[in-house]
């Protein structure tokens, strides 16, 4: 597995292939603000903003699945290297690739429910902020399509490097 690249720190504005981790980190940025925010309106001022604890969590469950893209497109998710010890290429590419049907299938059902769940708070917006509902709850579906794309893109590459490894070991060895 080869790491991601670091950023030039001498860039100012970020690459449009990184836009899912600036995102991310802006609304870090904002939960951090508001969760300040809450704690000084509660504590200090006695006076408790009731929309703080509703944005915080709207905004945490997009910067959840902003983070899941960036990890997934960069392919650094965390793994147990023990397997890439015990494996040949071939045997932990087939492991991998069993584990990205599974993932599939979970981003398959994600889509699924989050479509239905789209259609059941189409009208349904949140107490404090008035925020409709599918703001939020698109998340869901809407990550799950990237995320689908980053691992098959992802399966392929590691299947055919596991391919050219073993392919490069027979020609030596012959």
């Amino acid at each position: 597995m080869s790491e991601p690249s670091a950023p030039d720190p001498r860039t100012r504005w970020p690459r449009a292939s990184e836009l899912d981790v600036w995102l991310a980190m802006a609304i870090l940025l904002g939960f951090l603000v508001l969760c300040s925010l809450q704690v000084v309106s509660r504590f200090v001022l006695t006076l408790p903003f009731t929309w703080t604890e509703e944005l915080s969590a709207a905004l945490i469950i997009w910067m959840t699945f902003l983070g899941a893209i960036a990890v997934e497109r960069r392919d650094s998710q965390i793994r147990v290297d023990m397997m890439q010890a015990l494996l040949a290429p071939k045997a932990l590419a087939l492991l991998y690739l069993v584990f990205d049907i599974v993932i599939l299938i979970t981003l398959g059902a994600l889509v699924i429910g989050g479509w239905h769940t789209l259609s059941e708070t189409a009208y349904q917006r949140t107490p404090a902020l008035g925020i409709p509902y599918n703001l939020i709850t698109a998340a869901v579906p809407l990550a799950a399509v990237p995320l689908g794309v980053f691992v098959i893109r992802n399966t392929r590459r590691r299947i055919r490097q596991a391919w050219q490894i073993d392919a490069k070991s027979e020609t030596h060895d012959g």
